[in-house]
């Protein structure tokens, strides 16, 4: 499951009235964790495309 669909179900699942507190801050913590997880993924590719670029650009000098 993609981390933004799975965002969005718990986002839906802390909206209702039957969770306790200690329930609501536990799906907000895991929220918190994907969400460091997609931008950790988007660095990464980042990064990996920027060394790719370097690279290619070595290779036509």
């Amino acid at each position: 499951m993609e981390y933004k669909k799975a965002i969005v179900i718990l986002i839906g699942l802390a909206d209702k009235k039957e969770l306790n507190p200690e329930e609501k801050e536990a799906i907000t913590t895991a929220i918190g964790v994907m969400d460091c997880a997609i931008l950790g993924e988007s660095q990464l590719k980042s990064y990996i495309n920027s060394k790719k670029a370097k690279r290619d650009q070595g290779m036509r000098l």
